[in-house]
C-alpha cells in the first residue's frame, strides 16, 4: 500500500503477467554484464551442440496432438483479504507470526481501522491490515486495486511525489524503498496496466523489503488467473 502524497495519510505473478524481481539500484549495474556473459554461453552451446542424423523407419509416424495455448491471465479484483493473499502466506503472518488482521473487509476494525480511507480503498480496491493484537500496532499491510487508463496518471504521479526509487520489471513500473529498522518502512508498489499491488512492511531494512517483494509477488500470483 502506498503512504498517502499529503501528510496524515495511513502507511496504511505466469503467461503475460511474470511475477516482479528487481534488485535496489547499488546492483543494477551487474545486470549487463551478467546479460553478456549468458549470451556468450548460449551461442558456443548452439555452435557447439552436434545435429542429430535422422533415421529411416518403416513406420508411419502419428499425428502430433494439439497443444492448447495457455489460457491469459486475467487481473480479478479481490474483495476480501483471503482473495489476495495465498493461504499458506496468511497462515504463516497470523499463526507463525501471531499477527492478527486489524484492517479490512474481514479484520477486527473493518475498514475502521485508518481514519481515512487508503489511496488503495480510494481506488476502488482493498487494505488489509495485519498487526500485533494487544498493541494492535500495524506490521504488514497489503493492498491491492484496479488501474484504469484515467486513473494511472495520478496514482503514477502521487507514488513519484513520495520520493521512492523507480524500477521496471517485465510490464510492471516498481515504486519502493527498502526502508530502515528504525523509522522508515520497507515499501513495494507494483503498478501494472491493470492492477496496482502494495506491500508496507512497518519496519524496514534489507531483509523486510526482500519479503515485501515476495509478498508481492505472491499477490500477483492469486489475483491473476
Amino acid at each position: 500500500m502506498a503512504m498517502d502524497a499529503a501528510p496524515g495519510g495511513q502507511m496504511a505473478s505466469r503467461a503475460s503477467h511474470p511475477a516482479v524481481r528487481f534488485l535496489p539500484m547499488r546492483a543494477h549495474a551487474l545486470l549487463p554484464a551478467i546479460g553478456l556473459v549468458l549470451a556468450a554461453a548460449l551461442a558456443g552451446c548452439a555452435q557447439s551442440a552436434p545435429i542429430a542424423t535422422p533415421q529411416a523407419s518403416s513406420t508411419p509416424s502419428a499425428s502430433p496432438t494439439p497443444t492448447p495455448e495457455a489460457a491469459p491471465t486475467v487481473f480479478r479484483q479481490p474483495a476480501l483479504c483471503a482473495e489476495a493473499l495465498p493461504a499458506e502466506l496468511i497462515a504463516d503472518l497470523e499463526v507463525d507470526r501471531g499477527l492478527v488482521l486489524l484492517g479490512g473487509p474481514e479484520g477486527r476494525y473493518g475498514l475502521d481501522y485508518s481514519l481515512d480511507p487508503t489511496p488503495e480503498e480510494r481506488a476502488g480496491g482493498i487494505t488489509c491490515i495485519w498487526g500485533f493484537g494487544d498493541t494492535e500496532v500495524s506490521s504488514v499491510t497489503v493492498s491491492v486495486a484496479p488501474i484504469t487508463a484515467e486513473s494511472r496518471a495520478p496514482i503514477v504521479a502521487q507514488l513519484v511525489y513520495q520520493g521512492l526509487n523507480e524500477s521496471v520489471a517485465g510490464d510492471a513500473n516498481v515504486y519502493w524503498q527498502e526502508g530502515d529498522t528504525e523509522e522508515q518502512p520497507a515499501i513495494v508498489n507494483v503498478v501494472r496496466p491493470e492492477s496496482w499491488i502494495s506491500v508496507i512492511q512497518t519496519i524496514g531494512g534489507r531483509a523486510a523489503y526482500d519479503e515485501a517483494v515476495e509478498i508481492a509477488n505472491d499477490a500477483h500470483e492469486t489475483v491473476y488467473r
